[in-house]
């Protein structure tokens, strides 16, 4: 039989509430990812680290101090546990699973509905590499080879034509236009740091659009 293949997906989580059941440096590292996609988190550990505690000092997470207890995946969307304890980790997917409700049980891929990928980020830019769960080490080691490769004008291509997509009307027309300064040669002169050159052609572009509208 062939291993299963994950089918990868962004989730966006904000205004949703969450919660992470654990402590630790797994769940520092998920309740900080979490809060910035600006998910409704809720933490419950009988012990948590000091940064856990300046989230919820802040504001950014409610914070429950103690075991966790049947009962306390009611009300959620998305379910993470970050615990060392694998009977937790089973109570907290039994009971998540039998509300319909999505689970992440780190580092035990068969009570996972879903796995996550080694993420790096570079404003928008967000490079995402998955092993389906079998390697997260190579994920990370790949993961910080492909966000090197991306450069500031990277970053500005990618503003750019986000930009350029709420400001221009929809159609086939600005597909064809974004497409043409990310894959042409404003694209590559915005990569190199050549921002005069590459606005040049940017303007020259839309004078374009617009004569054809």
């Amino acid at each position: 039989m062939s291993a299963h293949v994950d089918f990868p997906v962004c989730l966006r989580l904000n205004g949703k509430r969450v919660l992470l059941v654990g402590a630790g440096n797994i769940a520092d590292e998920r309740s900080q990812q979490l809060v910035d996609a600006g998910a409704v988190l809720r933490v419950v550990a009988p012990n948590v680290s000091p940064a856990i505690r300046r989230l919820a000092e802040a504001g950014r997470l409610e914070l429950a101090e103690r075991p966790y207890a049947a009962g306390d995946v009611r009300g959620h969307h998305v379910v993470f546990v970050a615990t060392d304890d694998r009977r937790v980790s089973e109570a907290v997917a039994d009971e998540a699973r039998a509300l319909g409700i999505w689970v992440n049980a780190a580092d035990i891929p068969e009570l996972c509905d879903f796995t996550l990928p080694s993420v790096g980020r570079r404003g928008p830019i967000v490079v995402a590499v998955s092993t389906s769960g079998q390697s997260p080490a190579l994920a990370r080691r790949l993961r910080k080879q492909f966000v090197e490769q991306v450069a500031p004008g990277h970053v500005q291509l990618a503003r750019l034509t986000g930009w350029l997509r709420k400001k221009l009307p929809a159609g086939a027309e600005r597909m064809r236009l974004l497409k043409q300064l990310v894959e042409g040669e404003a694209g590559e002169l915005l990569t190199r740091g050549e921002r005069k050159a590459a606005w040049v052609r940017v303007r020259a572009a839309l004078e374009t659009f617009g004569e054809k509208q």
